[in-house]
């Protein structure tokens, strides 16, 4: 019931069936008993090797079987970097759930099913799911016409993205929402007539004013036994087809804000300037040939697709997820490998759960994962809007990447500095490109730089 990112401090608990534990050479996945023959017969049918290779769920190798009370042991390999669906944009929690679905609906033709169907489930290679907990496949029950694992569906996938798309609640918020939304809560806050449209009306209405009567969601599991296996296959496949429509429908229109067409309007660069920006961008990539990058504000992802070009596997942060989503969207369909990322980094996903162990923090996780960062046009408003000194942005920076930070230097004298500061000149007169480059000195060494004619200077540092 937990996917790999639960992970990353300490073995995973919640789930009776089994626990799993990130170690450098793959994640180690502990089956207790009875649930061991179950889980082994699954992994040697066709179904099984057919779903690995589609993508569709995490491969699986049998490291130890179950004896002398030991528990059966399984390897899995490690998706690079483990996200949570609090930094997911809208269209990276439609895949999760689609792929949920899919899921769902080919197990069922081979007699198998989902016990449970949360976003945790599922993890990121660039913007391709993949489902990651193999203890949440199970023989299916096909005398009962349910699927137990919808209410759950409907609360951690269906219920936030209809906040989120009606309310305008940030699908951040989950980070402390485990088990999603109650029909209950959405239907508070939700207008008369938006009460009574799709998909609000059969997910948040009909259950909060039957739930007295019915049990709500939960009324689902009071169907009866039927004698039919395909009767019950087809009961769930019509189940499973409903909730693909109910996600779709509550999924935000596109938007824009200030930043997410950053990149056309941004006036204050010519088109040389942006042309020598991308030239000795590339020019680095092009000698030094980074393996994994993280691009901090990333915007739409102009030097993300440049990394990526590269060979590069990426991970784009940036804290306006409208300018993520059209970057999530842009991805759809191609083959770079750009993990998009709702992440502010002056305030980064911290850790949470149990103990604070449960999920490890956006820092920890990223902690000496990237050989190269990339930190475009982020320094004046870590500076000036997050109000971070310039020797705890270089720290950081140093504990991130192993080798390299692209860096591009905003001087005070920048019409976008000066809108940034807002009159408080007296109160950030000591930052200087002199200031800067003493910050970062202990931490890196200047490789190669080059000073625009806008008077912005790129700087490509090297850790020392």
């Amino acid at each position: 019931m937990e996917g790999f990112a639960l992970g990353h401090l300490q073995p995973t608990f919640r789930d009776p069936a089994g626990s799993v534990e990130l170690r450098q050479d793959g994640v180690f996945r502990s089956v207790y008993t009875p649930y061991a023959d179950e889980i082994l017969e699954f992994l040697e049918t066709p179904l099984s090797a057919q779903l690995v290779e589609k993508g569709r769920i995490v491969a699986s190798t049998v490291m130890r079987p179950a004896c002398d009370g030991k528990p059966l042991l399984l390897r899995h390999p490690r998706v690079s970097f483990a996200s949570y669906p609090a930094e997911w944009s809208p269209s990276l929690w439609l895949a999760a759930a689609e792929l949920t679905i899919t899921l769902c609906a080919e197990l069922l033709e081979e007699g198998w099913i989902l016990k449970d169907a949360t976003p945790l489930n599922i993890l990121f290679q660039g913007t391709k799911p993949i489902f990651v907990d193999v203890l949440s496949i199970q023989r299916a029950d096909l005398s009962r016409p349910i699927w137990y694992a919808y209410a759950q569906f409907v609360r951690t996938f269906i219920l936030p993205m209809l906040a989120h798309s009606q309310l305008g609640w940030p699908l951040q918020a989950v980070l402390s929402r485990r088990d999603g939304f109650e029909p209950e809560e959405i239907y508070r806050s939700l207008s008369w007539p938006r009460r009574f449209m799709r998909p609000a009306l059969g997910y948040v209405t009909l259950p909060k004013l039957l739930a007295g009567k019915s049990g709500g969601l939960n009324a689902y599991a009071a169907a009866r036994n039927v004698s039919d296996p395909e009767l019950t296959k087809q009961i769930l496949r019509n189940t499973l087809a409903s909730l693909n429509s109910a996600i779709k429908r509550a999924m935000p229109s596109r938007r824009s804000s200030a930043w997410s067409h950053y990149v056309e309007t941004a006036s204050h660069y010519s088109q040389e300037d942006h042309a020598n920006k991308h030239r000795f961008i590339a020019s680095i990539f092009a000698q030094n040939v980074p393996k994994r990058v993280l691009d901090i504000g990333c915007n739409t992802g102009t030097y993300s697709k440049i990394a990526a070009d590269a060979g590069a596997e990426v991970v784009s942060i940036d804290a306006d997820s409208d300018a993520v989503e059209r970057l999530s969207l842009e991805l759809q369909g191609t083959d770079k490998n750009i993990l998009p990322l709702c992440i502010d980094f002056a305030y980064p996903t911290p850790a949470t759960g149990w103990d604070n162990k449960e999920n490890a923090s956006f820092l920890s996780r990223a902690e000496g994962h990237f050989d190269t960062i990339l930190l475009l046009a982020v320094m004046h408003h870590l500076l000036l809007s997050s109000q971070i000194p310039l020797g705890h942005i270089a720290a950081v920076c140093s504990k991130i990447t192993t080798k390299s930070l692209i860096i591009e230097w905003v001087p005070p004298t920048d019409p976008k500095f000066l809108e940034v500061l807002r009159g408080r000149d007296a109160l950030y007169s000591h930052i200087s490109e002199s200031s800067f480059r003493s910050a970062f000195a202990p931490y890196f060494e200047t490789e190669t730089e080059i000073t625009l004619r806008n008077g912005r200077t790129l700087l490509h540092l090297r850790k020392r």
